[in-house]
């Protein structure tokens, strides 16, 4: 991983669609280094895979975040079997301290239920402290028409699918096409992405610090904004609470030391009431849950994700 690795991820972050060309102008190389370098990071399993996820407010799409306490120390490879049977868990990590941390994505009320359930029935679990409705930052909302579908059924099969190769299958017009993808980009209704896997900073301790504060003196968007300034270079991502002066911050770090660092900066901003941080490492990843929630959509409506025919 050097500088340019950095931004073709970043920019393939933005949108995995963007051509080698454009990459190319970006970053004063040759397309062809372009195309090598993205080849060496998808067989390096940096880049995961190219993905496609519909916006929150068209999937009804919610986080959660789940805190599990043990009477005893755990047989890990164990309790990742039983937890990876829940379709909602995207991520289980184990915290320095012992305990774990489970993430996932939910879409009604019953999936929730259904995952709580199941962490409060695993064997010698002590506690369960689950947080659950987060205020989401992106995301537009549209309704899909049977060529939307079409496209999207395209691009579930493979994000980086070219118009031509769209156009083929689906019989639309080359420009329609082109169309229908950068409005539902531009709205925000489609996200196309990569996602990633590893250290890619060189930065391999992963962080989520717990921040309250007090309503009264600040707020959410001062905090968040503040935190996200400080520690731009290490920032992960942010879990913010729609019901309470709450949210999860996460960062990443070299060594465990700059933990406390990040800690006495966080006190001594004046912003925030309490600060917990969690160490986490190692972590197990699972199929994302919103990749399957495009495909029930789809099918719901007589669209199979699979190649062949429309229904």
């Amino acid at each position: 991983m050097d500088s340019i690795d950095r931004i073709i991820i970043e920019k393939l972050k933005l949108n995995c669609r963007t051509n080698f060309q454009d990459l190319s102008k970006i970053l004063g190389i040759s397309s062809h280094s372009i195309k090598s370098r993205v080849d060496k990071l998808v067989e390096t399993g940096i880049i995961e895979r190219f993905v496609v996820y519909l916006s929150p407010l068209m999937t009804n799409e919610d986080s959660v975040i789940a805190i599990l306490e043990f009477e005893s120390e755990q047989h890990e490879k164990q309790l990742l079997s039983r937890i990876s049977k829940n379709p909602s868990i995207s991520k289980v990590s184990r915290l320095i301290d012992g305990r774990y941390i489970v993430f996932g994505i939910y879409f009604d009320a019953e999936e929730l239920s259904s995952l709580t359930m199941q962490l409060r029935k695993l064997p010698g679990i002590r506690t369960v402290h689950l947080h659950s409705r987060f205020l989401h930052y992106w995301g537009g909302k549209t309704n899909l028409a049977n060529s939307h579908r079409e496209i999207l059924r395209c691009l579930v099969i493979n994000p980086r699918m070219t118009i031509i190769e769209i156009s083929k299958k689906t019989g639309l017009p080359f420009n329609e096409i082109k169309m229908i993808i950068d409005k539902m980009r531009e709205s925000e209704t489609v996200l196309l992405t990569i996602s990633t896997s590893g250290d890619l900073d060189g930065r391999d301790i992963e962080v989520l610090a717990k921040v309250q504060w007090n309503v009264g003196k600040t707020s959410k968007e001062q905090v968040l904004t503040w935190l996200q300034g400080k520690f731009l270079s290490s920032y992960l991502g942010e879990y913010v609470s729609a019901t309470e002066p709450t949210l999860f911050f996460n960062f990443s770090v070299t060594h465990v030391q700059e933990v406390d660092v990040f800690m006495q900066k966080v006190i001594d901003s004046g912003l925030v009431t309490h600060v917990e941080p969690m160490i986490m490492y190692p972590r197990t990843t699972f199929s994302d849950p919103r990749h399957r929630r495009v495909i029930a959509m789809l099918e719901e409506t007589g669209f199979s994700p699979q190649d062949g025919p429309f229904s």
